[in-house]
């Protein structure tokens, strides 16, 4: 039987228990129907996206001569736990359009300068993307997450409920071994090229500083907040920390904030790069993708 390969972000929320226990049921309720308002809002706007505006996941130019990939992200919440995925591959890639494809055959066809794009992963942005806002959002309403990040064959259906596979094995082990508010990269998410602006290598969080799912580096969503908000984030942070078994948590993740910090001048910056030149693959002379009458615009998420 062939699966299909995702790139996934499993998340629990820090503390849940002792957060269940003093806010109650009803302020348990509230502050988590905030949190999975994210994903059910990205569910309805990629709806809207593949409904109603007519994409496909695929790539297409923009009027300013850039290109830009659409790609459809999906969610899914039960009890502490949340999980984001997107697929790996473009549809001409993956199963059913690829269930013959031998590895030679796609090899060459990824080699090809027009149309290779095709057979090479999804540009994972935007997964990360909204990896870094749910981060910032869980702060913000007091349910801080700690995730993990993985690709792999999986079956993820959301009609169903059926959620199986070695990514999610991956990511909940990763998940668990780990002392930080955020999200750390596994070595297999890393099969895919992930633009440096959403690295930091960072491994004082580790609960045992030889694990092997580990790739080096945590998902850098202290950028995402410094571009997107104006509130002091360590004191956010600071101000979460009243669980006196949860403080290495906190701990770690102030650390990793100088990390980010330090890299800061590196990315930070109203300019988004040009898709070509993070994936090669979107840089040749000869690219053929569709073009679509819109333009990128830059926005900030509202304080």
């Amino acid at each position: 039987m062939k699966f299909n390969r995702f790139s996934l972000c499993f998340f629990d929320v820090l503390g849940f228990e002792s957060r269940f226990s003093d806010l109650g049921l009803d302020g348990m309720l509230r502050k988590y129907v905030a949190l999975i308002d994210l994903v059910d809002a990205k569910n309805e706007h990629m709806g809207r996206v593949f409904g109603e505006m007519g994409f496909k996941e695929s790539a297409y130019w923009l009027s300013d001569g850039d290109a830009f990939v659409v790609s459809r992200l999906h969610g899914a919440y039960a009890s502490d736990s949340l999980l984001v995925w997107t697929h790996t591959d473009f549809p001409e890639a993956r199963y059913p359009a690829a269930v013959d494809l031998a590895p030679a055959e796609r090899e060459r066809l990824a080699s090809e300068p027009a149309e290779g794009w095709l057979y090479h992963p999804i540009p994972c942005d935007n997964l990360l993307d909204i990896c870094n806002e749910m981060i910032c959002h869980s702060l913000e309403i007091g349910l801080p997450l700690r995730g993990a990040l993985a690709l792999g064959e999986a079956v993820l259906h959301n009609e169903r409920g059926v959620y199986l596979g070695q990514p999610l094995i991956d990511a909940a082990r990763m998940e668990h071994s780990q002392r930080i508010i955020g999200a750390s990269f596994t070595r297999s998410f890393m099969n895919q090229i992930v633009p440096p602006r959403y690295l930091v290598p960072f491994d004082k969080h580790l609960k045992d500083a030889r694990d092997d799912l580990f790739q080096g580096s945590v998902l850098d969503w202290p950028r995402h907040w410094r571009t997107t908000r104006k509130s002091d984030l360590r004191e956010t942070i600071r101000s979460l920390n009243t669980l006196p078994a949860a403080a290495a948590y906190y701990d770690n993740t102030l650390c990793m904030l100088d990390a980010s910090d330090a890299r800061a001048e590196m990315f930070d910056g109203p300019a988004e790069a040009p898709l070509g030149s993070v994936y090669p693959q979107f840089s040749t002379k000869e690219l053929a993708l569709r073009a679509c009458a819109v333009r990128r615009i830059n926005v900030r998420t509202p304080e």
